[in-house]
């Protein structure tokens, strides 16, 4: 159910380096000299190819040296440059690539014409991404300058093969490619064909035209083979890899990933590139959900990279080690494995993986309710990122420790560091993002109980995105203070706000943005009807104006039921089911109300809404409560409060622990014993079933007897039909997973905390413990 954030380090994505990789070309025809520059070059492309970047680019700043104390050696020089920039480009020191390029660019005389020209296209490959928007620009004016002296000099062939990492428009590299390939064919160049058609995929590609991307990447594959170039046919399948994931084509992009890592494993420096097609091939296995085989592909992998000592790919590894077992719900492994992942890339001296290593360690120490832990990884990724002066992974670390600040209750710290991550965000000009922390500032101030500052940050939030004209980030604005006025009891005013979020959602054609806003006013317009229902001094007026935002309720119900019929996602038919149950609880319809919350749980689970399970879990405690059904009620309240606290939502935790006080007043109301909640029913003794020996058929029988004593049923149990329509309430669920848990001791990941909602059947539990034990025997 839940959904994980994937932070992809660049220097591992194909369509960040590009054919970057092809720069430690450049040394092979050092190997045949004998001078002390070309020693040093050809050690430094060697430290570069085993992933040892700081001697790579020590190596290479020798070479540099005794290149310029030479004379004519511009092309050596060039050579060298690009060797230190390569290293500096993956260690994520872009900066210091950046002066380095300049300084050289403006110390090659005005004759040496080609010199400059392969400078101005280094200084556009440094410059192109992660270097701010001033910087794009200069890359774009850097390469049309590259590209007009390649042109003047006759150039044509290395002009084009080097368009494929500059930011140009697709149309001008389509014409480039078109040009080329002719002269290309002409002379038999299969290895330069097969390169300019990797650059007119990747302009396709950042130009959003995945498929053409895969079909210009095919072709590149092809003349690859021809040309008999096996590390190029590895990395053109790394690409279509991923390509292919983005097109949801994961089949086809695990069989192009696992031809990559099969060839980089068979070339004697393929080593390096493994990284880069694990992580493709690891994400491609968790979509498909086979995580036996991502387990086994990541510790063969682990194994590889520690036999050869090569630390970042250890880090790469651990980092999807950590990934596997989060999906799985291990936690505590994963925050392990995501420590030891930035201890080795500190040792590397990749700090942007280790700022990234530290993100993932801050998100899983939420996860374990270590709120001092997650703020430490936190503030240590912020402070690392400061230094590099990766001022957007800076914020973003600030918002993360704001984020664990609040749930640590220290609010007044957490609005701090909310606003450090605005001004960032203001001096980038991302004005969605400052707009975010804007927001959050504003929820610290909310629960810290400062009315009036958690409006005003809302509101100066919302002038922000409006001056801007970001008509979504304004819609946000409008959602958040309608909410701040419905916490507060100013239905009135928060019914014209969540009006005002509807009518950017509509401008936006946000289909998920325009659900959530018409289910908030429909919720308020509830509250002010059941108000006005309520008031007894004036009800010939308060009758008529209960009903009147009724029909404004079934108005936006209905327009709510056709945006879900015409969007055909899940998230929509989530919230308009939800409005439904909502009304029908208004209604009295209890039974109904119940009915139609468990429709819109299964949608909210079907899109990944957690927090729409949730509330649907308070609806149905309500909805119980009111008909004293208090058993049920107490079942779907605690699920609600005990998800809540374990998954760190403290809003649903507390609204729920109030719906719990009422059951329990309202219990004790009752005059029989007898007719209190019922205790779970007494589990059979079973014997602990051996992981490393598991029976199938035994585990089936210990799943299905569990079940039949809970939900109270002699009966045989269809295994294919889902445990919650036969009975199984969530919080039986929760005791059903803590018996299977105690009869299957050591089970490595454990079972997820979400169980019954991620694997609803017998048979869907029975294959997870199956597939986990798999696991743990590999691993």
């Amino acid at each position: 159910m839940q959904v994980w954030d994937w932070e992809i380090s660049t220097s591992v994505w194909p369509q960040a380096s590009g054919l970057d990789r092809r720069e430690l070309g450049c040394a092979e025809k050092y190997q045949k000299q004998v001078s002390p520059g070309a020693r040093e070059m050809v050690s430094a492309a060697q430290h570069l190819e085993e992933g040892r970047f700081e001697e790579g680019a020590a190596c290479a700043e020798r070479a540099l040296g005794l290149f310029r104390e030479a004379e004519g050696e511009s092309a050596a020089i060039v050579d060298a440059c690009r060797l230190v920039v390569y290293a500096r480009q993956t260690q994520g020191r872009l900066k210091d690539a950046h002066e380095l390029a300049h300084a050289q660019l403006e110390a090659f005389a005005a004759s040496d014409a080609l010199a400059k020209a392969r400078m101005l296209l280094l200084l556009s490959q440094i410059n192109h991404d992660k270097r701010g928007r001033r910087n794009r620009e200069r890359a774009k004016e850097w390469a049309s300058a590259a590209r007009s002296a390649f042109a003047e000099l006759g150039e044509t062939r290395l002009e084009v093969i080097k368009q494929h990492g500059n930011p140009l428009a697709l149309n001008e590299t389509k014409q480039l490619v078109d040009a080329a390939l002719p002269l290309l064919r002409a002379v038999n160049d299969c290895l330069g064909e097969g390169v300019a058609m990797h650059g007119m995929a990747c302009a396709r590609a950042l130009a959003g035209l995945l498929d053409g991307a895969a079909d210009a990447g095919r072709e590149a594959l092809a003349l690859f083979r021809k040309a008999r170039r096996r590390g190029l046919e590895a990395f053109e399948l790394h690409c279509l890899a991923a390509w292919m994931l983005a097109l949801e084509d994961t089949d086809g992009a695990i069989k192009a990933a696992e031809e990559a890592m099969q060839i980089y494993m068979e070339e004697p420096c393929g080593l390096s590139a493994q990284p880069g097609v694990l992580q493709i091939l690891m994400k491609a296995y968790f979509i498909a959900k086979d995580f036996s085989r991502a387990f086994a592909c990541a510790q063969g992998a682990f194994e590889r990279f520690q036999e050869a000592n090569d630390r970042r790919g250890q880090a790469v590894a651990l980092d999807m080690l950590a990934l596997g077992y989060l999906h799985s719900g291990d936690f505590g492994e994963a925050a392990k494995l995501a420590q030891q992942q930035a201890s080795l890339l500190q040792e590397h001296g990749d700090r942007p993986g280790q700022a990234r290593a530290l993100r993932l360690r801050c998100r899983l120490s939420v996860q374990l309710q270590d709120f001092n832990g997650a703020i430490a990884a936190a503030s240590e990724a912020a402070a690392i990122s400061g230094d590099l002066r990766s001022y957007p992974e800076k914020a973003a670390a600030l918002q993360l420790m704001a984020d664990c600040q609040m749930r640590n209750h220290s609010l007044s710290e957490a609005r701090e560091a909310a606003l450090q991550a605005r001004q960032l965000y203001r001096d980038l000009l991302d004005r969605d993002q400052e707009v975010l922390a804007l927001l959050q500032a504003s929820q610290c101030s909310a629960l810290s109980g400062d009315t009036d500052l958690a409006m005003q940050t809302a509101s100066e939030a919302k002038e922000l995105a409006k001056r801007a004209a970001r008509r979504c980030a304004e819609g946000i604005c409008w959602h958040t203070l309608a909410s701040l006025h419905l916490d507060w009891g100013r239905l009135a005013d928060a019914s014209k706000m969540a009006k005002k979020a509807l009518t950017c959602a509509k401008r936006c054609h946000e289909h998920k943005e325009q659900a959530r806003s018409l289910l908030l006013f429909i919720v308020i317009n509830l509250m002010i009807s059941k108000e006005y229902e309520a008031d007894a001094d004036a009800e010939a007026e308060a009758t008529s104006e209960a009903g009147e935002h009724f029909r404004r309720v079934e108005e936006k119900m209905e327009e709510l039921r056709l945006l879900a019929q015409r969007a055909s996602e899940p998230f929509c038919t989530a919230c308009s089911s939800h409005a439904v149950a909502a009304v029908q609880l208004h209604r009295g319809s209890y039974d109904e109300a119940l009915r139609t919350a468990q429709t819109a749980m299964t949608a909210y689970e079907e899109s990944a809404d957690l927090i729409g399970v949730l509330h649907m879990y308070l609806l149905m405690g309500k909805a119980h409560l009111t008909r004293r059904s208090f058993r049920e009620a107490r079942d779907a309240t605690e699920a609600a409060c005990w998800f809540g606290e374990q998954l760190g939502f403290r809003s649903i935790e507390e609204n729920a622990r109030t719906i719990l006080q009422e059951i329990q007043a309202r219990e004790a109301e009752l005059p029989e014993p007898q007719l209190r909640r019922a205790r779970v029913p007494e589990m059979p003794n079973v014997p602990k079933l051996d992981v490393q020996a598991l029976d199938v058929e035994v585990l089936r029988d210990v799943v299905q007897l569990f079940v039949k004593v809970l939900i109270g049923s002699d009966d045989p149990i269809d295994p294919e039909r889902p445990l919650m329509e036969m009975g199984l309430t969530s919080h039986l669920a929760v005791v059903l997973r803590d018996h299977l848990a105690k009869v299957l001791p050591g089970l490595s990941p454990p079972l997820p905390v979400t169980l019954i909602y991620d694997y609803p059947s017998i048979t869907s539990i029975t294959q997870l413990v199956t597939t986990s034990a798999e696991v743990f025997m590999q691993v």
